[in-house]
């Protein structure tokens, strides 16, 4: 069922972004959500990514509906920060594909090993 080892933290222990993603995953297999650990990981990382794009267009609708000030620095600070906020929600969307492509992958595998239902 299990495709590794999730250790547990004490009350109080800092946690790690990994961790919070190990929790979630946890959460999805138990819940029968998910098929094995390492495609509940691939799915909570998969809704974090999008959710972040998500919050990325929506800054990007923000600054894209702002007027000219007329001040040169600031207008061509807009500028920049539209061009850096495109690059970054074309990034997550590549990182969106590749996700989606090692979940396939996962669920392909699980047909495939042996003793698996076809």
């Amino acid at each position: 069922m299990s495709e590794g080892i999730v250790p547990l933290r004490r009350r109080g222990e800092k946690r790690t972004s990994l961790d919070r993603v190990d929790v979630a995953a946890v959460q999805l297999l138990a819940s029968g959500r998910a098929t094995s650990l390492q495609a509940a990981r691939g799915e909570v990382i998969l809704a974090d990514m999008r959710a972040q794009r998500d919050q990325m267009t929506v800054v990007l609708a923000d600054v894209r509906s702002r007027e000219a000030t007329g001040d040169p620095q600031i207008d061509d600070a807009n500028v920049n920060l539209i061009t850096a906020i495109n690059y970054g929600i074309v990034q997550i969307d590549v990182f969106i594909a590749r996700a989606q492509v090692f979940l396939a992958e996962i669920a392909q595998s699980g047909l495939t090993q042996p003793g698996a239902p076809e």
